[in-house]
């Protein structure tokens, strides 16, 4: 019996129960399924040419010889195997491979496989994400078939695309636009065709990029800038609540939001940044969304619960390995250092960790670090009776620079555009910072050093106007940040010359260029500008 047919027979207790009973385990128990599916991973493993590899040819026998024999890993470890897409290197024949971007606008893209059984629990993580969506309280949720549903997300070959082909056969609701037609589309095409469809339609479901979903609220209570919406394409019942909240706007002189118009069912978002967004879409939208993460080589590992407090991880998809910031740093600052892992149940509250995944069920990843800081935010929430660490998705790991989920800005791509726009700037150093509308963006930080009698530019504006120019030319989605999102993703500070060298002479570590959040940025501005009458904003 799919989905479908168990809403229509109204079997909610049982579909909580198959989709939802993950939230009731003890930790104990969560460990004991962890530890078993990774004994069987490495089974896999160890019969494939992939994993004799990675695992220097040793068969571990429990998870402890693991952990200790197989050593972290990164992309590179495994980039001659998976990107020539060859079936016959893996644990398990992949039916599908999902690409993202490698490094923003300089390297190709990293593909990872999907095997039959990973897809199988790809759809069920998504049946559960849309439960928790439409639930307030443990049991009750509000999901029927035929619903309309946004699908504000980019389509395959991004694991994003996968939704609609998952659940196909199992749970049956309306794309807004069709997959046929949003395919043929570009990504703001899709996102604007879906919104007119959902206008005059009306919306149950939205899953959608965290900052395109603010975009788009702002843009409707703007007035709907750029959107062409026919008044008799309405249904009645789309059209008398646009008149009303039309004229209640009117009498009230506050703008239209999307809640006053939508009912929504059920609101998941993702994407970098979604902590800065969440309270934006709940005042824009009225209701509370479903965070949710995950990522090419991971897939979907993470939702909240009804209560929308923190997220849990699933415990069937990948096992999880914990790095403490402590830990990071040390190999920040000396690549050959080992650091230490933690499992879910060693981990403390309120420390913060980059994450490290095996992917599990024929998966192509051991100890592999994926890149993302998480903090513990608690060990568990007794008040909803959910006794499993909950997590806050903090942002990517030092030094790169995750944009609103659209792009990924390395120390390779601001040399390269430095490099292009032949302007002399002589040391500098990028952080992400947010606007007063909690908007993400780069406040590149540069010193000038003009050759004896040759002219420069020394005014930060133009500066900013010049390197645009070749971001714009190596990233492709960086163009996408002020044209979809109304972002100025680059702010530029120009520095007293010798400013960076001055900080650099008074600590002891190596200070990485990009994203440098490791030291006390309060102390470097302090003796960047000893002297100087600036003030860094």
């Amino acid at each position: 019996m799919n989905f479908d047919a168990m809403l229509r027979n109204k079997q909610y207790e049982e579909i909580w129960q198959k989709y939802c009973s993950f939230l009731d385990l003890s930790l104990s128990q969560y460990m004991t399924i962890q530890r078993s599916l990774l004994m069987e991973q490495v089974e896999l493993f160890a019969n494939c040419e992939l994993g004799l590899k990675i695992m220097k040819g040793q068969r571990p026998r429990t998870v402890e010889e693991f952990r200790r024999m197989v050593p972290l890993t990164k992309y590179e470890d495994y980039a001659e195997f998976l990107l020539s897409k060859n079936n016959n290197v893996l644990p398990s024949n992949a039916v599908v491979w999902i690409e993202t971007t490698w490094e923003g606008g300089l390297a190709p893209v990293k593909v990872a496989p999907y095997t039959e059984t990973m897809i199988n629990y790809h759809r069920e993580i998504c049946l559960t994400c849309f439960i928790l969506a439409s639930s307030t309280e443990k049991g009750k949720f509000n999901l029927k078939p035929g619903m309309n549903f946004l699908n504000g997300m980019a389509p395959l070959p991004y694991i994003t695309g996968l939704l609609p082909y998952t659940i196909q056969g199992e749970y049956s609701v309306n794309f807004f636009p069709s997959i046929e037609e949003g395919n043929k589309m570009t990504f703001g095409q899709r996102n604007k065709e879906g919104f007119r469809m959902g206008m005059e339609k009306g919306i149950d479901l939205f899953y959608g990029l965290s900052s395109v979903i603010v975009r788009m609220g702002e843009q409707f209570s703007e007035g709907g800038k750029g959107s062409k919406i026919k008044i008799m394409n309405f249904k009645p019942g789309m059209l008398f609540k646009f008149a009303k909240a039309k004229i209640s706007s009117k009498i009230s002189h506050k703008p239209m939001l999307p809640k006053d118009v939508f009912d929504l069912k059920g609101f998941v978002c993702a994407g970098t940044d979604t902590a800065h967004f969440k309270k934006k879409i709940e005042d824009f939208w009225g209701i509370k969304p479903l965070e949710i993460f995950g990522g090419t080589e991971a897939t979907c590992i993470a939702c909240e619960s009804w209560s929308k407090n923190g997220l849990i991880m699933f415990p069937n998809v990948c096992f999880y390995e914990f790095i403490p910031m402590g830990e990071f740093y040390k190999n920040l600052e000396d690549p050959d250092y080992q650091c230490r892992t933690y499992l879910m149940d060693e981990i403390k509250e309120d420390e913060y960790y980059e994450i490290v995944i095996t992917t599990l069920k024929g998966g192509a990843f051991a100890r592999y670090r994926i890149g993302d800081i998480f903090k513990c935010e608690s060990m568990s929430r007794p008040e909803d009776g959910i006794m499993l660490p909950h997590f806050r998705y903090v942002d990517r790991i030092d030094p790169i620079i995750d944009l609103a989920g659209f792009t990924r800005i390395t120390e390779a791509t601001i040399t390269e555009v430095l490099h292009l726009s032949h302007l002399h700037i002589d040391q500098w150093f990028a952080r992400k910072s947010y606007d007063s509308e909690k908007r993400p963006f780069i406040n590149l930080c540069v010193e000038i050093k003009h050759p004896v009698g040759e002219p420069g530019i020394d005014d930060a504006e133009l500066i900013k106007e010049n390197l645009e120019i070749y971001f714009k030319y190596i990233d492709e989605d960086y163009k996408n940040l002020r044209k979809m999102l109304g972002i100025e993703p680059l702010k530029v500070t120009v520095l007293p010359s010798g400013s960076i060298q001055k900080y650099q002479n008074t600590i002891k570590h190596k200070v990485s260029k990009v994203n440098p959040s490791h030291y006390d940025v309060t102390e470097i501005l302090k003796i960047a500008f000893q002297g100087s009458g600036g003030i860094f904003s």
